[in-house]
């Protein structure tokens, strides 16, 4: 039998590339196959030895394999399938999976390279860092300027759950010029003036673009991404893999000190879970 190869096809923003590379990640795993993930993905983290480097250049010239790479591009490629679930846990001997899910994002995702976490994020110092998502892309109708979007409702109480728990200096990364401007408020008002923003850290041309679709703007959200998993105290929120991302790869667990803030105004099906202020963030119940 010829050994099997999976190989991730990432697309969309930050957050669900690495979604999508760590869901194909558990399919090799079930299926006892090798790993293949974009160049992208090697120039940003320090990856294992044992995860090919997926060049488009090199797919069909590649001599040494002894198949080619099935490609994945879901998001739920094994989470939404019973049987690779079941099977990815006991690779990984895991107790479940979704500590599975979490062993995997931490083996991939824990090691950013050098070159993303230098200066000039080095340069803006940060105890708490807080990440706010409001609206898609699609709702806001631009890829390159969402900061300027107004599609959205902001809740005050998630806000100040925010205040009452962050330790200055504090790091807003936020979708939403406007809700920055309003969380600001609300931190001014408590006499704390250390509030940075991601323009600071980036300059505000490169702070507007979130979509990763050009390699510059990737790389710029690929920073960012850095600067918040490192920050000892994290907000992330319940709605974006960006900053869900960033809690699961971090090295080292922080219950005490990670949070998970609903940015919601409303359920957006009736599925979905009930609307809260910000809590402490728990595997499965928030980081999923």
């Amino acid at each position: 039998m010829r050994p099997c190869c999976v190989r991730a096809r990432l697309h969309s923003g930050l957050g669900n590339r690495l979604y999508t590379a760590v869901e194909v990640a558990l399919v090799a795993a079930a299926r006892n196959c090798s790993l293949a993930l974009p160049d992208e993905l090697h120039r940003w983290f320090v990856l294992p030895s044992f995860v090919r480097r997926d060049r488009d250049r090199d797919r069909d010239r590649d001599r040494d394999r002894d198949a080619r790479c099935e490609p994945v591009r879901s998001m739920q490629a094994a989470s939404a399938d019973a049987d690779v679930r079941a099977a990815a846990t006991r690779a990984l001997d895991a107790p479940d999976f979704q500590r599975a899910r979490a062993r995997v994002f931490r083996l991939l995702f824990a090691r950013p390279r050098r070159s993303v976490v230098t200066p000039p994020l080095a340069r803006v110092p940060f105890e708490t860092a807080v990440h706010l998502r409001f609206a898609t892309d699609v709702a806001c109708q631009t890829y390159t300027d969402i900061r300027a979007c107004h599609t959205f409702c902001v809740r005050s109480a998630p806000l100040g759950c925010v205040v009452r728990h962050a330790v200055p200096p504090v790091l807003i990364l936020s979708d939403s010029a406007a809700a920055s401007a309003k969380l600001r408020g609300l931190f001014a008002r408590r006499g704390v003036r250390d509030v940075w923003e991601e323009g600071d850290l980036l300059g505000a041309l490169d702070a507007r673009n979130h979509s990763g679709l050009s390699e510059r703007a990737a790389w710029q959200s690929m920073r960012l991404w850095a600067a918040f998993m490192n920050a000892p105290i994290r907000f992330a929120s319940g709605i974006s893999t960006f900053s869900k991302s960033a809690l699961l790869a971090a090295p080292s667990a922080r219950p005490r000190t990670d949070r998970v803030v609903d940015t919601r105004c409303r359920k957006a099906h009736r599925s979905d879970g009930e609307l809260f202020e910000c809590r402490v963030a728990a595997l499965g119940r928030d980081l999923t």
